[in-house]
């Protein structure tokens, strides 16, 4: 009897530590494209005002904002630094490398290339028309996470708790 409670208990302790975890990963890729959007805003203005080169654009975007995507960009900057033969999206490519974000999918990935790609040539009004492109590619992705994580958060936590109970109620 006291193994099936202790058993019992450890179900349900299991399955509301599965229901916050996967709430805690839809919070970080929230939180993810949050500061991405945040950033890309900061890029744009920045493009606007046409006077800072690809280097010191990076940094300053990435000053006093807290995150990987913000170390990213300071890595890519310093990449390009570093070794200044290296081509923007190769210097974003190598910070990617080193700064895996949680939460971030394919599709963001391949936006933010996509943007580093292009940041590398053309006008400065062609490149802030990236960096809105690159917004407006990320906008339906984050409007999805922030629905899921005001809707889901709880719900998933729980969902978590309910099948540990059931679990546990088993297994007594």
């Amino acid at each position: 009897m006291i193994a099936g409670a202790a058993g019992a208990l450890l179900c349900v302790t299991a399955g509301l530590s599965l229901g916050m975890a996967i709430r805690e990963k839809w919070f970080a890729r929230k939180q993810m494209l949050t500061q991405t959007q945040e950033l890309l805003g900061r890029l744009r203005l920045l493009l606007s005002q046409e006077r800072l080169g690809l280097c010191d654009l990076l940094t300053e975007c990435a000053h006093g904002v807290p995150g990987g995507m913000a170390q990213r960009f300071l890595l890519a900057a310093e990449n390009l630094r570093r070794e200044p033969l290296l081509s923007l999206p190769e210097a974003y490519r190598a910070a990617e490398q080193l700064t895996r974000l949680p939460g971030e999918g394919a599709a963001e990935r391949e936006a933010l290339r996509r943007l580093f790609g292009e940041l590398s040539i053309g006008t400065a009004a062609m490149r802030e028309a990236a960096a809105a492109g690159c917004l407006r590619r990320l906008k339906p992705a984050a409007e999805e996470a922030e629905r899921r994580c005001s809707t889901g958060g709880r719900l998933c936590v729980q969902l978590g708790l309910l099948a540990g109970i059931m679990a546990g109620i088993i297994l007594w």
